[in-house]
């Protein structure tokens, strides 16, 4: 685990200070290119959302984007780049044969940031978009001690809670992951937040996978897809007498682009309510915001890249 510093205010302020004197004190590690935000007046009890992007490899798009709710909610946040040529499989943590380990860089990146700018990652809010959602939700699967909160945007299909069907389609057989254990039941314990938008399910999207055991389980289009992923998990902790918190909402009038959610969909307001104000009602159709619109006010701490750094 990270030492980070639990995210203390003096902790806090130590990554603020790296982020106004411009400091390159975080290094990349396993070869994953990402960028740390730190807002101007940091959360005290240490908020850190991490963000993931799909196969487009958007991650700056994700850092413009999301910035302005970051700084809001006093929220430091992460985007690691999973370039094409190296973390062809990331979707799918990286199985054996199909490049690096995902997760495995994910943590060490999160331990690197954390012992070095103080920000707390030993356990952290996770979001993903498209593969991304892939991503983040296996990757709390297996590794539900160093999430705290997640969210899941449009993922193309989803790992079921089945253990007769191998990784990744199921919960069984993850040898390709070097023996890594997977919980369903970890995962549902979970507060969840799955999010799609209401035209987000088209059935010829040549992106999606159409295998006949995704589309027999899980459906044609991502909007049924996350209504049975959801559904399976709210069963699977039910016959073992616990309550699922995963949740399922359709973001109004967008398709697949995160681009659209942020700006059009209130996807960025909904995110950041769930992981640092889940007690408030978003207000599902009228809660599209432009963060455009909204001066930033932090900055770019550092980032890192293929274990060299260059400023911000």
């Amino acid at each position: 685990m990270s030492p980070g510093n639990g995210g203390t205010p003096a902790g806090a302020a130590h990554a603020h200070r790296q982020a106004q004197t411009g400091s390159n004190a975080v290094k990349g590690l396993a070869g994953l290119p990402y960028k740390v935000f730190v807002p101007r007046d940091p959360h005290p009890g240490g908020r850190v959302l991490v963000s993931i992007h799909g196969v487009s490899r958007n991650a700056r798009e994700h850092l413009d984007l999301l910035r302005p709710y970051a700084e809001r909610h006093g929220a430091a946040l992460i985007v690691p780049s999973f370039a094409a040529d190296s973390y062809r499989d990331y979707q799918r943590m990286g199985r054996r044969g199909r490049g690096p380990r995902a997760d495995l860089a994910l943590i060490r990146l999160l331990n690197d940031v954390g012992s070095r700018s103080g920000l707390a990652t030993d356990c952290v809010d996770i979001f993903g978009f498209s593969g991304g959602a892939q991503f983040a939700h296996r990757f709390a699967m297996a590794h539900s001690r160093r999430v705290r909160r997640l969210v899941l945007g449009a993922a193309g299909w989803y790992t079921m809670p089945d253990h007769k069907q191998p990784y990744p389609y199921g919960i069984a057989d993850a040898e390709g992951l070097g023996g890594v254990r997977l919980s369903a039941l970890a995962a549902a314990r979970l507060p969840t937040l799955v999010l799609v938008g209401e035209h987000d399910d088209c059935p010829d999207d040549e992106e999606l996978n159409r295998t006949q055991t995704v589309c027999r389980s899980q459906g044609l289009g991502r909007l049924h897809r996350a209504q049975a992923w959801v559904q399976a998990m709210k069963a699977y902790a039910s016959v073992r007498g616990e309550s699922a918190a995963v949740d399922l909402q359709v973001l109004p009038g967008v398709g697949h682009s995160f681009r659209d959610a942020v700006i059009q969909g209130g996807l960025g307001s909904r995110i950041f309510q769930h992981c640092y104000a889940p007690g408030l009602n978003p207000g599902l159709r009228k809660q599209a915001h432009n963060p455009a619109e909204e001066s930033c006010t932090g900055q770019v701490a550092c980032q890192g890249h293929m274990g060299g750094l260059v400023e911000s």
